[in-house]
């Protein structure tokens, strides 16, 4: 009886791992990159058109974990304006339902792509399609957690040292992005020399998680990725809920919104579930320093028990999330909702970015960093 016993566990067993594999080579879908879109009548752009700058689209094979079975692909485009080694290289990663675009927008590229102002600093910056998201392959959207993201995103930086012999690199998050870019810094801690979080803070807004009942479809049923993406584990925004719930209004250029809505991305339901998890006590244990860059009108973080227009008080709840090898630094940005990168105001927040990076991890050809973090 106790053979019989095993005998069928095993089987139950490989029964299971069948039908796992099954499900996922179903579900499982690749990339689903799509034209630039933009306003009727609008040029753009990406970086890869700068003079001097050379962009490079990489695919990168990982896994979404180490024991997986199942490869998946992710693809980049690593930009330099000259030969990558030596230089400090920018790791971008985006937010939920925001795809490379964000970081090299394409409408008025001079105002609005953070690529192209760290690149004429002189770094060499990859800005990626997170697995779930535009060129990249779409995983079961269940799987798709924020522990997961970030083994990836640490997949992707061995990849690229690899390659190259960077000085150091930096990730610089977006909402979701600056989640994963925390989680990353805590498992692999030697692996970045800093991080840059936009789009974050320690809190949720209640308005934002009814919003988002009500602001999303699922994205195998309803937009524009019907008949693409059969996974019902993915959703993707309403049309035209962006504006409202991204922006503030009086300080963005509608067409800006508008290229948004065009290019938007789906989101993951394992991105959903798991975002908060890094919202607690666990940055304080961050070896490496630290930029918070926040809007003070962030629908998404800012509210409920944290108002962000008081900004002393946000810089004083952030920094008691942190301990002293982060030397957090938190800049408020007047008249700036969730996406700072496309806003009006874009070239002054890139500019604070910028010079942080050159400040704490080390200029773009390669210099050192002019006020490295000491405890």
């Amino acid at each position: 009886m106790a053979r019989g016993s095993r005998t069928r566990r095993v089987l139950g067993v490989l029964i299971a791992l069948i039908v796992v594999g099954v499900l996922i080579g179903f579900l499982k879908s690749g990339g689903m990159g799509r034209p630039l879109q933009g306003p009727a009548g609008a040029t753009l752009q990406t970086a890869a058109a700068l003079p001097g700058v050379t962009c490079t689209e990489l695919v990168i094979p990982v896994r979404l974990s180490p024991k997986s079975l199942f490869e998946f692909d992710v693809v980049g485009d690593l930009c330099a304006p000259g030969p990558p080694a030596g230089r400090v290289l920018q790791v971008m990663v985006s937010g939920s339902g925001y795809g490379s675009v964000y970081w090299d927008f394409p409408y008025e590229p001079d105002t609005y792509s953070y690529v192209r102002a760290a690149l004429r600093d002189g770094y060499a910056t990859f800005h990626f399609d997170r697995l779930g998201i535009g060129r990249s392959d779409h995983p079961p959207g269940v799987l798709l957690n924020v522990d997961r993201q970030a083994d990836v995103l640490q997949q992707v930086i061995a990849a690229l040292t690899e390659q190259h012999a960077f000085r150091a690199v930096a990730t610089v998050g977006h909402s979701f992005g600056s989640v994963t870019s925390i989680a990353h810094a805590l498992r692999y801690p030697d692996s970045v020399a800093g991080i840059v979080l936009t789009g974050f803070a320690h809190n949720t807004n209640p308005g934002f998680t009814m919003a988002m009942r009500t602001g999303v479809d699922v994205a195998a049923f309803k937009g524009p990725f019907v008949g693409r993406l059969v996974d019902p584990t993915y959703v993707v925004s309403k049309p035209g809920t962006r504006g409202e719930t991204f922006y503030t209004l009086e300080n963005a250029d509608p067409r800006v919104v508008e290229t948004d809505e065009l290019n938007r991305e789906p989101t993951a339901i394992g991105e959903v579930i798991s975002s908060a998890k890094y919202f607690g006590p666990q940055s304080k244990d961050l070896a490496v320093p630290v930029l918070i860059l926040l809007g003070e009108d962030d629908f998404v973080v800012c509210g409920g028990d944290l108002d962000c227009a008081d900004h002393a008080t946000v810089v004083a709840h952030e920094a008691a999330y942190f301990g002293p090898a982060a030397c957090v630094e938190t800049v408020l940005l007047d008249d700036t909702d969730h996406n700072p990168n496309l806003h009006r105001n874009a070239p002054g927040n890139f500019a604070v970015m910028l010079d942080w990076v050159r400040r704490r991890v080390g200029a773009g050809t390669g210099g050192a960093p002019t006020e490295p973090c000491e405890e």
